[in-house]
């Protein structure tokens, strides 16, 4: 006759005082989270399931679930368990990285160990949904999408032939920011005072600080003259003219009566013109990048720059002009901007 050992409940306890604070407080909270899926979806606990393979369905329902709806990142977990009216720590309404729903699935597991299930994150069907989770990231959530020279024609294109100064703004700004290969703070501290007017018609603009140059050494890049009518050159010249712009900010906040806005600076200079905010930037490129019927969840001022690049790239542009005009000292960010598919389709082995 054989003998019940009972398990030693000490043990456990001595297993979750191994774990750091802050592991064991994420612990908690991404199973609070798991928690309450389970109960909305099933009615039911997840330590209630009848076995360890209904634990396994109901866990790889909930990566996949994770993964595909960008709802479940509103669900709320133990931060903020005490005031259930707390709002999202994310508000881009973008669904988990693959790298965080790799760190749930620990903390499932190790939930589930500890009240006695033989649960393996390793087990087939938690490996392939996980694999499968990996590769469909194309666009991970922060990561914005690149916007390439035809989605520029596309977006700008209903701003032409208007008297609009909203719509010239916009284009002006817009065509600035692709051709520029600016990031969005580089483009919002330009002044007028910055710019050099060639003779051949186009225009030079001195770039005095960036995320990478704290120093203001700065750098010179060329806003070219094109030939059709998505010139930078003379989108920005169009908006010059019509808002009269001759020192400070180039870009003004323009509000829903179509007036520049201002603000007073102080009793002796009176008014001055109310200058356009990063936040503002990124609504007028989502704005119009909807208008004309494009996808604008992973869209930022970001994009302009990293489709400048991709687009480059895709034109077999020599990777040192595109440095030079973007103002990276290394390689390592143009290929990371670059899709993978756009660099195979680019590819020097693919052509001899």
């Amino acid at each position: 006759m054989g003998i019940k050992i009972p398990r030693d409940p000490t043990v456990e306890k001595l297993k979750l005082k191994s774990k750091a604070v802050k592991t064991q407080q994420s612990y908690d909270g991404d199973w609070l989270k798991f928690v309450q899926y389970s109960k909305t979806r099933f009615n039911a606990d997840p330590l209630e399931v009848d076995g360890i393979q209904d634990a396994y369905n109901l866990t790889e329902g909930y990566l996949n679930w994770l993964h595909t709806n960008s709802d479940a990142i509103k669900l709320k977990g133990k931060s903020e368990k005490n005031n259930p009216n707390a709002p999202s720590s994310n508000s881009n309404n973008q669904s988990y990285k693959s790298s965080t729903i790799k760190r749930i699935l620990a903390s499932i597991t190790y939930k589930y160990r500890i009240n006695n299930f033989d649960f393996d994150r390793k087990n087939p069907q938690i490996a392939e949904t996980m694999a499968a989770i990996s590769r469909n990231k194309e666009i991970k959530p922060g990561q914005k999408k690149e916007l390439l020279k035809e989605d520029i024609i596309k977006i700008v294109n209903p701003l032409f032939n208007s008297d609009n100064a909203t719509d010239i703004r916009d284009k002006a700004l817009i065509l600035l920011g692709f051709y520029s290969f600016c990031r969005r703070s580089e483009i919002l501290a330009i002044q007028y005072e910055d710019l050099i007017f060639s003779d051949d018609g186009s225009i030079q603009v001195r770039i005095n600080f960036s995320k990478t140059d704290q120093t203001g050494v700065g750098r010179v890049i060329d806003l070219p003259k094109k030939e059709d009518q998505y010139c930078p050159v003379k989108s920005l010249n169009e908006w010059l003219e019509i808002v009269q712009v001759k020192s400070g900010p180039l870009f003004y906040k323009i509000n829903k009566s179509k007036v520049i806005e201002s603000h007073k600076l102080n009793e002796n200079k009176g008014f001055v013109k109310r200058s356009l905010t990063a936040a503002g930037f990124v609504k007028i490129l989502k704005q119009r990048s909807t208008n004309v019927g494009i996808d604008s969840i992973n869209i930022g001022a970001h994009s302009l720059r990293i489709g400048a690049i991709t687009q480059s790239r895709m034109d077999n542009v020599p990777t040192h002009e595109i440095m030079a005009q973007s103002g990276h000292s290394t390689t390592q960010m143009i290929d990371r901007y670059t899709k993978v598919t756009d660099i195979k389709k680019n590819s020097a082995a693919r052509k001899i």
